[in-house]
């Protein structure tokens, strides 16, 4: 149950509203960007945060081991990243980064806009 929000959908490449927002949540939509096109929206999403805003981003990820690559990914539509190179692109952009939950190829992480 959500407390009133303003939902909106639309491309990852497309122009974020102008916010701010308190929260911006992505769920399994991040890896069909390529990896610039990941650079590129974390500072996008970083923007429209104010301080103490939060991002959290739900996918799959590249993992250590192939063992545990068990979602299946197509590798033209589907372009999922390492998950220490998606961090440090957060980090980049001025994100504070726990990842809050990984299993085999899929992570939780919660980024955080530092308080001024």
């Amino acid at each position: 149950r959500l407390p009133p929000a303003d939902l909106r959908v639309g491309r990852l490449e497309d122009p974020l509203p102008a916010g701010p927002f308190d929260l911006v949540f992505s769920a399994l939509a991040v890896h069909h960007l390529d990896e610039p096109g990941k650079v590129e929206l974390f500072g996008r999403i970083a923007a429209v945060l104010p301080p103490g805003g939060r991002f959290v981003l739900a996918d799959v990820v590249v993992p250590d081991d192939p063992v545990d690559a068990v979602t299946p990914v197509d590798g033209i539509h589907d372009k999922p990243s390492r998950l220490p190179d998606q961090l440090g692109w957060l980090q980049q952009v001025g994100f504070d980064i726990t990842v809050t939950w990984q299993h085999r190829d899929l992570a939780v992480v919660a980024a955080d806009r530092p308080p001024r």
